[in-house]
Formats: C-alpha cells, sequence, structure tokens
C-alpha cells in the first residue's frame, strides 16, 4: 500500500498563496527530497497550471540557478496526477488527468503501491485531509504574516488530530513541520 504525503507553503496566519514564499535553494531541496520519495505528483488543477506555466521552459532551457534547474527537470521525469473537472488534457510530460472522485482515485493509486506527494493548494489539501486520506503532512511555515488569502485546510469541517513527527528549521526562517493523522 502506498503513501500520500500532502506538503504545503503556509503564512504564520495560515495563508497559503505561492506569493508569499520564500522558494530558496533550501526549500527546492527539501522538496526534492520529498519527490524522491514518491513515485509520483498530485495536482489539483489551479496548482497544476501554476507549475505548468513555469517549470517545463525552466527544464527545457537550463536557465536559471542550477538547484531550480535541478528541480524543473525532477518534475518534468516524475508521472503526475492531475484532479480536474474542467480540463480536457494535459500536456506535460509524464502528466495524467484524473476525472473521477478523489474519493477513489487516490486510494486506487495508492492501492498500486504508488506513493504520491501533494504539492497542495488549499482545495485538493482540505478535500484530501475530509476524506482521511493523507498518511503524512508536511506545512512548511514562511516567517511572513500575509494579511489575506486562502487559508490552509480551510475547507475541513471535521477535526483532524495530528502528532508532530518532526521539525526543520531552514536559514531563511521557514519551518518544515511534519505531522502524521491520530486515529
Amino acid at each position: 500500500m502506498g503513501r500520500l504525503i500532502l506538503m504545503m507553503n503556509v503564512t504564520l496566519d495560515g495563508c497559503c498563496d505561492h506569493t508569499q514564499v520564500i522558494a530558496d535553494e533550501e526549500l527546492h531541496q527539501y522538496t526534492v527530497g520529498l519527490m524522491d520519495q514518491s513515485d509520483g505528483l498530485l495536482f489539483g488543477r489551479e496548482i497544476y497550471q501554476l507549475m505548468e506555466s513555469a517549470w517545463p521552459a525552466i527544464a527545457s532551457s537550463g536557465d536559471g540557478p542550477q538547484f531550480m534547474v535541478d528541480f524543473a527537470r525532477k518534475l518534468d521525469r516524475k508521472p503526475k496526477y492531475v484532479f480536474s473537472r474542467t480540463l480536457d488534457h494535459v500536456s506535460w510530460q509524464n502528466s495524467f488527468l484524473l476525472k473521477g472522485p478523489v474519493s477513489e482515485e487516490v486510494p486506487q493509486l495508492t492501492a498500486e503501491g504508488k506513493n504520491l506527494v501533494v504539492n497542495g493548494g488549499p482545495g485538493l489539501g482540505s478535500t484530501l485531509a475530509q476524506l482521511g486520506l493523507v498518511d503524512e503532512y508536511h506545512f512548511l511555515v514562511q516567517p511572513i504574516v500575509a494579511g489575506r488569502g486562502p487559508q490552509l485546510l480551510g475547507g475541513v469541517r471535521d477535526r483532524l488530530n495530528l502528532k508532530l513527527s518532526g521539525i526543520k528549521s531552514f536559514g531563511s526562517g521557514v519551518v518544515a513541520l511534519r505531522y502524521t493523522p491520530v486515529r
């Protein structure tokens, strides 16, 4: 049975907005470490489109700092499973469109033994958490107060009990908090 890891960036006031993220070399290396443990990546439509608009060009051109080029090339090679009700196709290399319910598609992938990392937005993250499908949470807490924006797991209706299983501090002030669900 595979595992599902949800990784989300969050500000000190609970905002999950990519424009509020310190995306330095250390953070990219942390993300690459999670990708190395996975058989594929899981995206919602919005995050997929955001990532697709930037990373394939960096992977092919090699333009940018080496850590970003390495990250982009690793993203290109990894299978990417994309949930969307509105997309008809996905064109990024190694991408697969999932049209079925999250409650069915994710358990099917993990039953096949796939370890997946979700670089999640608040919508898909909330859905996965609410359904009890997340095996491990990685919250990358940014040393920023955004003041507004989408909230971390704002769509979760039921209480989630989590146990702290790891902490990692970065030079930028970002702190990675790793939690496992208490079941």
